[in-house]
């Protein structure tokens, strides 16, 4: 073999090398656990049973459960830590609950001082069946405009952060998109809380777009403690046949692909569902929504503006826009100075 043909091997197995690297940088296994071969587990059930018409019982019983909700984690640690994301420094957490390993970004104030005291963010990202990953290189923006706040970032059971070139890919079910979320975030919050001096407690705000919304309204009605809750684009029903039939195949794996009882199957579509509970939130709250969306109907804003019409501190817009509302920012911005 001559030599030149001997440097056009090695060079090519150098880059063969160098391709299967970068795309298993890329690669996620939380992806992989994505699995639709028991959404039918539940087919036999009669839907007009399942959705029949909830009751004070049924939501006393949710909120007992919440009530009774435990936000500690088991264990901690920080797993990665970065000092020029953005010119903050980023910490990556890992925090185990019963042996289930869930992670999240903490982002530190600019210049952050502990004895002095700084408002907090929790950004709740939004939800693609695809693409289960939080990737923060697509939150600039909220990191360069919030310079003087925490910003947690939590990634939800079944769903990976990327950050720093790296994923971390949390534990559990990623089809528990919403109330087990909310579980995560919640828990993530107080660790948070308990780990850093600077967090001013009164001045705790949660936003999220799409599922993010969600859990921003649930992460308010369980913790009243939040001060400030934006929510945008969000999904605020899915005990209804109407979602059922929207959603098809990713409801039915939310919901449907383990085998429960009716009352648990019920219970989890109810405690995904702010509208039953929104009037409990105390707080300043900010509702956007697209009259053209077509991912989330309008109409899942409407409902919460009908509840809560007399709330003093509740503000909304219904923009011309569809599911990606990006003409709000200023006015965000603006709402956020004065309430948080």
């Amino acid at each position: 073999m001559s030599l030149k043909i001997k440097i056009a091997v090695t060079l090519g197995s150098i880059l063969l090398i160098a391709l299967i690297l970068y795309l298993r940088k890329d690669y996620c296994k939380c992806k992989d656990r994505i699995s639709y071969q028991h959404i039918d587990l539940n087919k036999e059930i009669d839907l007009d049973v399942l959705y029949t018409p909830t009751d004070s019982t049924e939501l006393q019983n949710i909120l007992l459960s919440w009530k009774n909700f435990s936000e500690e984690s088991d264990t901690y640690q920080t797993v990665n830590k970065s000092g020029y994301f953005y010119n903050r420094n980023l910490l990556v957490v890992r925090h185990t609950v019963h042996g289930a390993k869930h992670y999240g970004a903490i982002v530190l104030p600019k210049d952050y001082d502990e004895n002095k005291k700084y408002p907090l963010l929790v950004w709740a990202n939004g939800l693609d069946q695809s693409n289960p990953t939080v990737d923060l290189r697509g939150l600039g923006k909220v990191f360069m405009r919030l310079k003087d706040y925490f910003i947690l970032v939590p990634s939800y059971r079944g769903q990976a952060l990327v950050a720093n070139g790296r994923r971390y890919c949390s534990d559990g079910f990623f089809g528990d998109a919403f109330d087990g979320a909310t579980d995560d975030a919640l828990r993530l919050l107080a660790l948070a809380k308990s780990e850093f001096k600077g967090i001013d407690n009164n001045r705790v705000v949660v936003s999220g777009t799409s599922r993010g919304g969600t859990v921003a309204l649930l992460m308010g009605i369980r913790d009243p403690g939040i001060n400030a809750v934006i929510s945008i684009a969000a999904p605020t029903n899915f005990f209804s046949e109407e979602m059922y039939n929207r959603y098809t195949k990713q409801y039915k794996y939310q919901f449907l692909s383990h085998k429960k009882t009716i009352g648990a199957i019920r219970a989890k579509m109810i405690k995904s569902s702010p509208i039953y509970f929104v009037e409990k939130y105390p707080n300043a709250l900010l509702l956007i929504h697209g009259e053209n969306d077509k991912i989330v109907p309008v109409s899942h804003a409407h409902k919460v503006i009908a509840k809560l019409k007399q709330k003093e501190n509740f503000e909304y817009r219904i923009t011309d826009q569809g599911h990606a509302i990006d003409n709000q920012t200023l006015y965000i911005m603006d709402w956020l100075r004065q309430h948080n």
